[in-house]
């Protein structure tokens, strides 16, 4: 009897050491995890959408739409026309070649959550580096191929506006023909849940992509 009683005695002795040392490992877990990055438990399909619609919106110049997904919908003056028609082929040009790429995974954030996207889309700076060089070869050649000088000139004796804009936009045309090229950029969305939704950060390095670059 004295044997059974020992042994009870020393198995519940065994038994709240193997408690403590439970609680002291969980403890040194949550120190030793306290720094970690959140773990995000489910992936949001919600976000997932916000960002998809985002970016579909610019691949198809919808702006306003653009805008009505990021925190504060920012007026991005997207929608502004350009004053002239090259103006407006080339900004035509760039909203037309807007592609994207998501990454696999949104990961949590200390204020949301986050995802990896890359967006390409026609590199302006390239395509019209050679412009001015076109548009003085095209001039030079319908200056000397014209049989009325009133095609070329006006009244004063200077150059017909018409002309010398339809050269240009020809020059354009050539130019993005000739030296079109494109550009990339890798970003990291952050996304914040607020008012039952989610809102992508209007960041500098998205607002430059979205651009197309031309903003800095």
């Amino acid at each position: 009897m004295k044997t059974r009683k020992r042994k009870v005695g020393f198995f519940s002795g065994l038994f709240a050491i193997l408690a403590i040392l439970l609680a002291l490992s969980g403890v040194f877990l949550a120190l030793s995890n306290r720094d970690a990055s959140p773990i995000l438990a489910k992936q949001p399909d919600a976000a997932k959408v916000q960002v998809q619609t985002m970016l579909d919106a610019l691949c198809n110049g919808e702006y306003e739409t653009v805008s009505s997904c990021l925190y504060g919908t920012p007026n991005l003056g997207m929608d502004a026309q350009p004053a002239d028609p090259v103006g407006q082929l080339i900004w035509d040009a760039l909203g037309e070649s807007f592609r994207y790429e998501l990454g696999e995974e949104f990961r949590a954030t200390d204020s949301g959550v986050a995802l990896d996207v890359t967006i390409s889309a026609l590199d302006i700076q390239a395509a019209t580096a050679n412009l001015r060089t076109y548009a003085q070869t095209l001039l030079e050649e319908r200056i000397e191929a014209a049989e009325d000088p009133d095609e070329v000139y006006d009244e004063n004796y200077d150059f017909r506006e018409d002309f010398v804009m339809d050269a240009l936009y020809d020059a354009a045309l050539e130019a993005l023909a000739q030296d079109k090229a494109y550009i990339s950029w890798d970003l990291t969305l952050n996304l914040i849940y607020e008012n039952d939704q989610w809102w992508i950060m209007p960041e500098q390095d998205l607002l430059k992509a979205l651009s197309g670059g031309i903003l800095n």
